[in-house]
């Protein structure tokens, strides 16, 4: 069972609630403001537009103090010290405003001493993604509109009196609609600056009746001119529509179209699979059980995939359509909706499973607490916006129950499709039968998973509370109040979050039943599965489903994300149909005139095999003639050329009942040519199998590079951590590349023997167009929306890396029958490809070559995505 709202629960009924002080001072008193009349500050704060989503905003505050402030030494303590956190609010917040969500940092602020005084440089980043709300960084406060954004300063209260000597405001390249006050100077292309004390200086002083003052006129009037308290500086700007647009996310209108755009997506898919299953009925002969089945799941989960996507999708519309009519949800309606939505997904699923009794048993186990929560909370007043240990407990143990249903729905759901479409192996102890999901190995594995993901949910949300936090006094009771509350209102919310998560990975799921219903529908006879309508359609559905990137994904708005179906599918019918002429199989025979497409039975692959050994031994007898290395008496050129010529000849065989005449292989294709495109195994299916194995060996370290590059390098490790389900996803990113790798080779195995080209080097060129020309239009829509484009080609060189390392190995898979006779795979290689040492040197320019581009491309700055300021989910 899944603990991991009861591990918050627990939390919450833990922290501990701390006395508050009998009377709180006044900010004067505790900042002992009247120092600080002597302290000189600078702030600065620029919008960063280009190359990504959302606006990123960075600010930075410099404030140099005198050390005969009484705070002054206690900057120098630990940031954990009560009188350090003390010390900091002062310079760098109001009172009120001490609680930030949507404020990031890299580290604490910096302190320095410098003889008398004492330096604090605060940095600070966040992002505008939040429509008509106002965004607190550091002394500033952003607020997003439609049409104009607005940036304005805002002075921390104890050093309204201080000297500011500089305020630098940088818009962008769109530069400044309006300022005020005016600004003193420019500053590159767009920045504004403001020097106060600079512009008090350049002022006659006057006395009170209109005449200038005397030098050592006044010395308290000098004092006062130079502690002038900082303009109200306002700055606004017309953002561009990509990044107005971003902005507005969280609107009702932008959050619709977004799950219209993914609707479509997997209403693409499901149409596809349906059209399919439609074929397939239509197909003559009487089908097998296991046809019968497979196709009744590719129907069935069609119509589940859309019911998942809309119910995990559908609490958040309803929420905020509500919010914005004025009538939200109450507490305990907020948790009946995410729980009853919840109980829907699980229902869902397993009414598609349709597990044994056993599994029976623990769904019922695992539905009671749930089950009981939603009654009681329907029926009577047992939360009603209280955070009492009972209720915590209770709502935490539903949540936890849920999360660990829907994870056995999932499990039980792709084991159905599996078993079904036969890619399990049968049972070892029931001879003839299929694998059956036991409870026994399932019950761990998805209460380890369920353990793990709510590990990390609880360090994810602390670590947002600390963050936000940190400026607060720990020791109050409302800090402790607060705190409980954060986690009972993440607790609320936590069963819908874990399913969103979890249903977007639910594509998985549907590849498996597209590779069940190829499996079982699969002709033995057929050269590709493009050979049969409805095998073609699943093999190029299956290519966005498992292998494609999202190229409709825009703005952080999936509207245009079906695109990407039709897309892929058109990329990869057009590299699989248009050099196909060009592919070995596709030539005819020198006599007949037949493909030879036709010559594919097993006995064929065998006689080729033997053919081209042999074909392999005379060449490399001729070059050693050529170099002279035989004895006295050397085989004879003419005796040599013979042979290779008579390897060209083909048997009589039987083409449609009519039999056919000897025939000759076509002069520029030679035997081994012929072996090598058949393939390692004797139909499509086997070799796309091998080529899915084959591709998970290269796939390791790719996956390990473009895990990193996602999750982990630079800026994006704080966010991983800091996200509910960062790290859970790390894992589950890492899954979705190796899916990815295999995913390829299989499709490159599949269609091998309608691919042009004579080596597998060449013939993974075609399925890696197929996923650049996509990747490639989503670069040109990024440049049009001006994000970023970071790493698109370092996915596409490690697809072109990974699959040519998959299609070197079926070339050496095809004669693995020879292995036992070399030293190694590189010298049958060799000898497959007929290399010499001046092919290896070029080789290994080409290496070279490819990974300086990739190492080029490594060092590109990812586009940054914040998660949710409050959930820490995205």
């Amino acid at each position: 069972m899944s603990l991991v709202p009861v591990l918050l629960a627990v939390l919450a009924v833990l922290v501990p609630a701390v006395p508050a002080d009998a009377a709180e001072r006044s900010v004067a008193d505790v900042c002992s403001t009247d120092f600080l009349a002597g302290a000189r500050a600078s702030t600065s704060v620029e919008l960063q537009h280009g190359d990504r989503t959302y606006t990123k905003v960075t600010t930075e505050l410099r404030v140099d103090v005198p050390a005969d402030w009484p705070l002054a030494q206690d900057l120098l303590l630990s940031e954990r010290s009560r009188r350090y956190i003390q010390a900091t609010r002062c310079l760098i917040r109001s009172p009120g405003n001490v609680q930030r969500w949507s404020e990031w940092r890299t580290g604490r602020p910096e302190v320095t001493t410098h003889g008398d005084r004492v330096k604090i440089v605060d940095r600070a980043h966040t992002w505008v993604d939040h429509y008509r709300q106002h965004i607190d960084i550091g002394t500033w406060r952003v607020r997003a509109g439609a049409d104009r954004w607005t940036v304005t300063l805002a002075v921390p209260r104890p050093l309204a009196g201080a000297r500011w000597e500089r305020i630098t405001v940088d818009p962008g390249p769109q530069g400044a609609v309006t300022a005020a006050p005016r600004p003193g100077l420019g500053e590159g292309d767009s920045a504004l600056v403001w020097q106060p004390q600079e512009t008090e200086k350049q002022k006659p002083e006057k006395d009170k009746s209109g005449r200038k003052k005397q030098p050592g006129e006044s010395q308290q009037d000098a004092k006062s001119s130079e502690t002038r308290p900082a303009p109200r500086v306002t700055v606004s700007l017309e953002p561009s529509w990509q990044r107005s647009w971003a902005a507005q996310g969280d609107r009702l209108i932008a959050a619709t179209l977004d799950r219209i755009g993914g609707l479509l997506w997997v209403s693409a898919i499901a149409v596809v699979l349906l059209a399919a299953a439609r074929r397939y009925r239509r197909r003559s002969g009487t089908p097998t059980e296991d046809q019968r089945r497979s196709r009744r799941n590719l129907v069935a989960w069609a119509f589940v995939s859309i019911a998942l996507f809309t119910l995990t999708r559908l609490d958040d519309l309803i929420t905020r359509r509500l919010q914005r009519s004025g009538s939200g949800l109450s507490w305990d309606e907020q948790i009946l909706l995410g729980h009853g939505l919840a109980f829907a997904v699980v229902a869902v699923l397993l009414g598609f499973a349709r597990p044994n009794g056993r599994i029976w048993t623990g769904v019922a186990v695992l539905a009671l607490p749930p089950s009981a929560f939603v009654v009681v909370l329907s029926t009577t007043a047992v939360f009603h916006s209280d955070d009492s240990p009972p209720a915590a407990l209770a709502m935490a143990l539903a949540s936890s129950s849920l999360l660990a249903l829907t994870l056995l729905g999932l499990v039980a759901a792709a084991w159905r499709l599996a078993t079904d479409g036969g890619l399990l192996p049968p049972s070892r102890r029931y001879s003839g039968n299929r694998r059956v999901l036991q409870i026994r190995w399932a019950a761990p594995a998805i209460g380890a998973a369920s353990v793990a993901v709510i590990l990390c949910a609880v360090l994810a949300k602390e670590r947002n509370w600390q963050r936000a936090t940190w400026l607060r006094d720990h020791s109050s009771a409302v800090y402790a109040a607060d705190h409980r509350w954060e986690i009972l209102w993440e607790i609320v919310y936590s069963a819908a979050n874990v399913q969103d998560w979890l249903i977007g990975y639910a594509w998985m799921i549907t590849a498996v039943a597209v590779l069940a219903a190829l499996r079982s529908w699969r002709a033995p006879s057929s050269v590709s599965p493009f050979d049969d309508t409805a095998d073609r359609l699943l093999l190029l559905v299956f290519f966005p489903l498992a292998v494609g990137m999202d190229v409709g994904y825009a703005l952080e708005n999936a509207l245009a994300a079906s695109v990407a179906v039709p897309l892929h599918m058109l990329a990869l019918l057009g590299a699989a149909t248009l050099l196909a002429q060009r592919a070995v199989l596709a030539q005819p025979f020198e006599r007949s005139g037949r493909l030879l497409a036709t010559a594919t039975v097993p006995a064929d692959r065998r006689a080729l095999l033997r053919k081209a050994r042999a074909y392999r031994e005379i060449h490399a007898e001729l070059r050693r003639l050529d170099q002279g290395l035989f004895g006295d008496v050397p085989p004879k050129r003419k005796d040599l050329e013979r042979e290779l010529n008579e390897l060209h000849d083909w048997p009589a065989s039987t083409v449609g009942g009519t039999s056919t005449g000897p025939d000759r292989l076509p002069a520029k294709v030679s035997v081994v040519d012929a072996a090598l495109a058949l393939g390692p195994r004797d139909d499509w299916w086997a070799n796309g199998s091998r080529g899915a194995r084959f591709a998970v060996v290269p796939g390791l370290p790719a996956s390990v590079l473009t895990t990193w590059l996602a999750g982990v390098r630079g800026e994006t490790w704080q966010y991983t951590v800091s996200d509910l389900f960062g790290l859970p996803d790390l894992v589950l990113t890492f899954l979705y590349w190796m899916v990815t790798w295999a995913a390829a080779g299989f499709v490159l195995g599949a269609l091998w023997r309608r691919l042009p080209g004579r080596r597998g080097a060449a013939k993974a060129l075609p399925i890696a167009l197929a996923f650049a020309l996509p990747v490639g239009l989503r670069a040109l829509g990024n440049r049009f929306t001006q994000e970023s484009n970071a790493n698109l080609a370092l996915y596409v060189v490690a697809m072109l890396f990974v699959l040519t390392i998959t299609g070197i190995a079926l070339d050496l898979d095809t004669f693995r029958s020879e292995r036992r006779y070399w030293q190694s795979r590189l010298g049958l290689l060799l000898s497959v490809y007929q290399m010499r040492y001046y092919s290896l040197q070029m080789a290994y320019l080409i290496a070279q070559v490819v990974a300086m581009i990739t190492i080029w491309q490594f060092f590109a700055e990812p586009d940054v995505m914040p998660p949710d300021e409050r959930t820490g989910a995205r």
